[in-house]
């Protein structure tokens, strides 16, 4: 990335600019979260936002903490039950950014397991919330940390949400159609008549070569000249910088260490007067 902005920088502010008014955003992953925050500061003043367990809606959009949960609660307006949520659901109210570990070539996406569901190499968290959101969310958008052939794949091992073709054919989904994907590479979407992902552009200083070998399908090639991922502005980078995310926990997106999770824990005992030792 330029010395200017950070990738983590670049992802915020380019998912920022799929939200839209009247509804609410709900940040599954921190970079998701953070671009809410920031479309809500910027260009969507009327948008709600939802913690990261969905119980308090509407919180200001006020800087990030470790301790969301407890923080937003402060500044929420409402507090919101299940039944309440799936209401939402079905009326297509929530927008949302989920952080997937394989998406395919029609758009569907895995969290669940990888290998076969009788014998999984690796365990993961579960569909959880996805098989919820099928239910009336217009579209569903994902956020791929590091773009891979094991990350981008043919076909998903477990189908948590639909992509295209015969299989949301078969079960008649109407809703929750694949959206857009932002990696470390570029961004994507999704032809919907199936035949799969797109380039929408490509991050600065990426090119075509380099994007194909981390997919593991062959990718269409656009005609013309290949878009480029706008850069964040001055405005976008002083919000996230002083507004939303002052104490950078944007950072654990690209560097989930225990060293910086600590660094950052310690940092909100200190603001707060509390010895670690408490």
């Amino acid at each position: 990335m330029s010395a200017g902005y950070t990738l983590e920088e670049l992802l915020i502010a380019r998912m920022a600019r799929e939200y839209r008014g009247n509804a609410i955003g709900v940040g599954a992953t921190i970079l998701s979260d953070l671009s809410a925050r920031l479309a809500r500061v910027l260009w969507v003043p009327d948008m709600f936002l939802m913690t990261a367990s969905r119980g308090a809606a509407d919180p200001d959009a006020s800087a990030k903490s470790l301790c969301d949960e407890w923080v937003l609660d402060r500044t929420s307006r409402m507090s919101l039950d299940w039944v309440e949520m799936f209401h939402l659901v079905a009326h297509n109210r929530l927008q949302i950014w989920l952080g997937a570990v394989q998406i395919d070539r029609l758009g569907a996406s895995n969290i669940s397991v990888l290998g076969s569901w009788d014998k999984p190499k690796v365990q993961m968290v579960g569909a959880r919330g996805v098989p919820d959101d099928l239910w009336g969310c217009e579209r569903l958008c994902y956020h791929m940390r590091r773009q891979t052939t094991r990350s981008f794949v043919e076909q998903v091992d477990f189908v948590c949400s639909f992509g295209y073709g015969e299989r949301r054919e078969q079960f008649g989904a109407r809703a929750a159609k694949p959206g857009m994907v932002v990696s470390d590479l570029g961004v994507y979407d999704f032809d919907p008549s199936g035949g799969g992902m797109r380039i929408v552009s490509l991050h600065p200083g990426v090119r075509f070569e380099d994007v194909q070998k981390r997919t593991g399908f062959p990718l269409p090639r656009p005609s013309g000249v290949m878009a480029v991922t706008a850069e964040p502005t001055a405005q976008e980078l002083h919000v996230i910088r002083e507004v939303i995310d002052p104490h950078g926990i944007r950072r654990l997106d690209g560097d989930g260490t225990d060293t910086l999770l600590m660094e950052l824990w310690q940092q909100e005992l200190d603001r707060a007067g509390v010895s670690a030792a408490n």
